[in-house]
């Protein structure tokens, strides 16, 4: 089985927040948390902010600074 962390994803207040206000802690204790419970990958989900490149960019990096996991990339 194939485990897929989904909790990185801007409908969340804090995530979005941290996304806006390009704020890495929140998001990579998140990704961190994520990695510790068993995930084998990391949905990352921007939906409507899919508009702007530059923020899957900086998110995907700010993961990637943290955790050695693939990522899901979710722009819906």
């Amino acid at each position: 089985m194939i485990i897929i962390g989904e909790n990185i994803h801007i409908f969340s207040k804090a995530i979005s927040e941290a996304i806006a206000e390009r704020k890495k802690e929140p998001i990579q204790n998140l990704a961190i948390r994520q990695a510790e419970g068993g995930t084998d990958y990391i949905d990352l989900n921007i939906g409507p902010a899919r508009k702007d490149p530059e923020v899957m960019k900086w998110l995907v990096e700010t993961v990637q600074e943290t955790v050695d996991l693939p990522l899901s990339l979710d722009t819906t």
